[in-house]
């Protein structure tokens, strides 16, 4: 059964993933949406703030549950009356922390992807979704949607797919998204960012990466582009500014897009400063 985990803390971040999740689902013939509460909580968070910083008694703790189970039960209605028939919509609840809550699941219910909502100014503690974005996309055994709390769902015409030659092969996991015929119709585009403008002058070795690359994306309608920045971030996401796409691809291994977010400033390069939907690939 094809399923969307999509992880729930009542934020404004989380209500809007929810809401894309739905649209998106719908889109991608999604059979089955899975809405995840964690209700781990770690010693401090369970202490009130008061002079002798006294436990939170457990009398307030199984309240405090059974409100927002109830609050789960009703955001599963209303999830299922947008999405329809032939969509089934659920709830799943865990007291583990929330990584490894959703590494269960997945284990479990063996889903196609996970939506997350992204805040990039508010992921703090109420935020206990989008300050474990990193930590879920890392570990996560099937793709992860990141989706900004700003953005409203759109289909998807254009996908940037930034990548590094060193890496070419990774793109062969695009073909994956085929297995929906929804996707036929994406055009992506692909963009390799490089300070030395190598594409210029190109040596064979460049030449046969270049050819590898449109065998990778010969199922879709594709363009190669080059953008010449010392910073690899920045060139991906003025590029974006200048081409109307609603999704970003990342792909996985060391010299990818991926990896420098998670070895440079993943709040700001992430979070802050990309204004798109995020799918990485595993």
């Amino acid at each position: 059964m094809k399923t969307l985990i999509v992880p729930v803390d009542f934020t404004s971040a989380s209500e809007n993933a929810i809401g894309f999740a739905s649209e998106w689902a719908k889109k991608y013939l999604y059979e089955r949406i899975i809405l995840l509460r964690s209700f781990y909580s770690s010693m401090y968070e369970n202490m009130i703030m008061s002079a002798d910083f006294s436990n939170v008694n457990e009398e307030y703790l199984n309240k405090k549950r059974e409100d927002e189970k109830l609050m789960l039960n009703q955001l599963c209605k209303d999830v299922d009356t947008k999405t329809g028939q032939g969509i089934q919509v659920q709830t799943a609840v865990s007291e583990l922390p929330l990584v490894r809550s959703i590494i269960e699941l997945v284990k479990d219910e063996k889903p196609e992807m996970i939506l997350l909502g992204s805040d990039a100014l508010h992921a703090g503690d109420e935020a206990f979704v989008a300050g474990n974005v990193i930590s879920i996309a890392r570990l996560s055994p099937v793709r992860v949607l990141i989706v900004p709390e700003n953005y409203r769902y759109k289909p998807v015409e254009k996908a940037l797919v930034p990548f590094d030659f060193k890496t070419v092969n990774s793109l062969n996991k695009i073909n994956r998204l085929r297995s929906s015929p929804r996707w036929h119709d994406v055009e992506i585009l692909a963009l390799n960012v490089d300070a030395a403008q190598r594409n210029l002058n190109p040596n064979e070795t460049f030449k046969e990466a270049e050819n590898n690359l449109h065998d990778y994306l010969k199922n879709f309608k594709h363009e190669i582009y080059y953008e010449a920045d010392k910073n690899v971030i920045n060139g991906i996401l003025q590029f974006r500014k200048l081409h109307e796409v609603q999704l970003m691809i990342a792909l996985p291994g060391v010299h990818s897009f991926l990896y420098s977010l998670t070895h440079k400033s993943v709040s700001e390069a992430l979070y802050k400063k990309c204004p798109l939907p995020v799918m990485i690939l595993k």
